[in-house]
């Protein structure tokens, strides 16, 4: 487990595998969660699709469930993906799918778990972070987490019948290492 101040990534457990199913099957959810509407999981394909992180055996990802620590709730999930094996880039991405905790800093806490493993644990140089222009949570999480915008996609992303821009963010280790002597002090 991963604890912060106010939340807890553990690893993922078969029987999150419902929650899972219920949080990617939420249009809302899976419209910030992927920036498209793609909400029709099967729960097969969800047991298959996280099989190998339910063994600490996926090469190219780790799957955390968010709990928030006061009520030990599960509250949704967060994962950090490298596209090739030693990969020294990783990318990461969260969703608070539990509406009654939004908007607490839940997730910007959760955001800086996972960069602290990926710079701390895993040895990466290098942290990405893909949205879409309108996801004002994730902006804020990545502008308090030191990330700096590297792209803007120009109508990248089709949802709700527009095509919207998205935006990509990258934090280097010097620059989180810059961050966090600052920050202790």
């Amino acid at each position: 487990m991963i604890s912060g101040n106010q939340v807890v990534l553990r690893g993922l457990e078969r029987e999150d595998l419902k929650l899972m199913h219920k949080w990617l099957n939420d249009e809302e959810v899976m419209g910030w969660a992927r920036s498209q509407p793609d909400n029709i999981a099967p729960m097969e394909s969800i047991e298959k699709d996280f099989e190998q992180d339910l063994k600490g055996e996926n090469p190219q990802r780790r799957t955390f469930i968010v709990v928030e620590k006061k009520t030990g709730k599960a509250i949704g999930w967060a994962s950090i993906r490298w596209w090739r094996l030693y990969s020294t880039t990783g990318d990461i991405g969260l969703v608070i799918a539990d509406k009654e905790f939004r908007g607490k800093g839940l997730g910007t806490e959760a955001t800086r778990l996972l960069v602290n493993l990926a710079f701390n644990q895993m040895n990466m140089h290098k942290v990405e972070l893909f949205t879409r222009t309108d996801n004002k949570a994730a902006l804020k999480a990545v502008k308090n987490c030191g990330f700096k915008l590297e792209g803007r996609f120009r109508e990248t992303v089709y949802f709700n019948g527009e095509f919207r821009d998205g935006l990509a963010f990258g934090l280097l280790r010097s620059e989180y290492m810059r961050r966090s002597r600052t920050s202790d002090q």
